[in-house]
């Protein structure tokens, strides 16, 4: 490997040279990196490229100069949105000796077409920009939005393969255009390419022109999980904001799952599920409701913590989606639900807007005025208090996740990682980071049948249960075809003998998973050290287009395995 060992002063010298300012250079202060576990590859340096304002054609001129300074001296980089990827890793490098190049100023919002629904954003739009950019500009669309932070990026959750709520959940499917840079050959100037061929505008001519389709293959695909190129912008599709939308809950009992996901799998792909559909188990519903009373746990004991899922009556799963499109459309896809769930013995909970309304402005006043009723009935002797009162706690929840069904990103299902910091919670934006909470998630991927459905989610009760940990798990059937099983693993990162506990219980519960087929949709630099290699389906050609867009081994050289240990560099002599 190419790769040198530099210390911070030395790159900082290095980019100083080719002139960066010295506040764009700077060490990773960890309160604010969004780390949630401990990592051995930090980053030498973080730097921090600005756009150009002289004109289009330089606007990413700093990029290609931290590209050049690398291929020259012989470092690596590593590319990140805005870092905010929680869970994963934040801005962390998946391996060492790498500078961690901060593309938070790329922020503009632009080509949003209104006819045909497509929009292009840079790295550092998050959740929220985009958001409140749609309402100004008409409220005529929406966009997909993920559970995540209001603040995290737009890009970086495209690029991870991640989903959302929507018809549109897919992320990666929805990329119509994307603009990259590969650094080349040492000999050669960094290239700024288009990959697709679909949907955006193209200049021919002198005149800019709209285009559905044009010749040739479409490489969008490479953009994905790569480490052969930093993407600079994405053109991406957005929903229709719909006529009607209803949101529907179905809760459902351990007893009931299999015939569930078989039903649910037809209803899928029928299309009367058209839209992301989430399953969450009772322990995801209790951490929701312990944000909002945190007096509630006295204690993570296994047994103790059923012991108040089964006080309060919370249900074992509970299936949540949308439904999007014409008051017609959505009047037959309800009606095909409710026959589905008549046969299983299960009566769907519908909120259309009008019960979103009302929610909405009952619930300030219920919780200002009359959080202390609702707190005596949550501590009530009484058992059907308590389930009252718990429905009444769960509404701000059930509100914010009606919102993200219909593209406004929130903050709330952040707090719920304070599980095991649940003193540290406070009414300002969450700092997991900075508040010391660890958390990872692992997402093992499987067709949707209700076998391999029981199976993992056992392997996650099991493993978690034997170091002490409680298994808050969703399921999200993100296509026809797919399901992504989601382990939320939590604990407090100033107790070392509870992170050492936590870090091995999730890397047996991935390795259990991995030896049974069922692989990550996306890897943390935590799993990526021991799933690096451990059987993944990668394409075949790959280290050829490393070697091609990427010769000298400077984009992420350790990430997802795209790099084996015996790549070599092609240097022009």
């Amino acid at each position: 490997m190419r790769i040198q060992n530099f210390g911070f002063n030395k790159l900082k010298n290095l980019l100083l040279e080719s002139g960066f300012l010295a506040s764009q250079i700077y060490s990773v202060d960890n309160d604010d990196a969004h780390l949630t576990y401990p990592e051995k590859n930090s980053a030498i340096l973080v730097v921090k490229p600005y756009p150009s304002e002289l004109d289009e054609s330089s606007r990413y001129i700093e990029i290609i100069r931290v590209i050049e300074v690398a291929k020259r001296n012989g470092f690596s980089i590593h590319p990140f949105s805005k870092g905010a990827n929680l869970g994963y890793g934040g801005q962390e490098p998946y391996g060492p000796n790498c500078v961690a190049l901060d593309l938070s100023a790329f922020n503009r919002i632009s080509g949003y077409k209104k006819t045909s629904g497509h929009i292009t954003v840079e790295p550092g739009v998050s959740q929220e920009a985009i958001s409140e950019y749609l309402t100004i500009n008409g409220g005529v669309h929406i966009h997909d939005t993920t559970g995540a932070p209001k603040f995290a990026s737009v890009i970086g959750n495209y690029l991870e393969r991640g989903f959302g709520h929507t018809p549109l959940a897919e992320h990666a499917k929805n990329i119509l255009h994307a603009e990259i840079i590969t650094p080349n050959k040492i000999d050669e100037a960094p290239t700024h390419y288009v990959t697709s061929t679909d949907g955006t505008t193209s200049e021919i001519g002198g005149k800019i022109q709209s285009r559905t389709y044009s010749i040739g293959p479409d490489l969008t695909g490479i953009v994905i999980q790569n480490n052969v190129s930093i993407v600079t912008s994405l053109t991406i599709k957005l929903l229709k904001k719909p006529d009607c939308f209803i949101a529907y809950f179905i809760p459902f009992s351990e007893e009931d799952t299999e015939q569930m996901i078989d039903t649910c799998e037809m209803l899928r792909k029928q299309n009367t599920i058209h839209s992301a559909a989430h399953i969450g188990n009772s322990m995801k519903t209790l951490q929701l409701l312990a944000v909002e009373f945190p007096e509630l746990v006295k204690s993570y004991d296994y047994d103790e913590l059923n012991k108040l899922i089964s006080k309060f009556s919370l249900d074992d799963w509970t299936l949540s989606g949308g439904m999007y499109g014409t008051q017609n459309q959505v009047k037959a896809h309800i009606k095909d639900l409710k026959t589905a769930m008549k046969k299983l013995g299960l009566k769907p909970l519908f909120i259309d807007k009008k019960k979103l309304r009302f929610i909405q402005n009952t619930l300030s006043f219920s919780l200002k005025y009359n959080k202390a009723l609702v707190k005596k009935l949550i501590f009530s002797d009484n058992g059907l208090a308590r389930k009252i009162g718990a429905k009444l706690a769960l509404r701000k929840s059930l509100l914010e996740l009606c919102k993200i069904k219909q593209g406004i990103p929130s903050n709330e299902f952040l707090r719920t990682i304070y599980w095991r910091n649940l003193n540290k919670l406070t009414d300002s934006v969450p700092n997991p980071s900075k508040d010391k909470v660890g958390l990872l998630w692992g997402a093992p991927c499987s067709e949707i049948s209700s076998k391999d459905f029981k199976l993992i989610t056992s392997i996650m009760h099991e493993t978690c249960r034997k170091y002490g940990f409680e298994s808050p798990i969703s399921v999200t059937l993100i296509n026809e075809r797919t399901m992504e099983c989601v382990l939320s693993l939590s604990w407090d990162r100033e107790k070392e003998k509870e992170e050492e506990q936590a870090l091995a219980c999730y890397k047996e519960v991935m390795l259990k998973c991995a030896s049974m087929g069922f692989l990550q949709y996306r890897m943390s630099t935590f799993s990526n050290r021991f799933l690096n290699n451990y059987h993944l389906p990668l394409p075949y050609g790959l280290p050829g287009l490393k070697s091609h867009f990427d010769p000298c081994n400077v984009i992420s050289p350790s990430k997802y395995a795209l790099v084996s240990d015996n790549f070599t560099t092609r240097r022009s002599k």
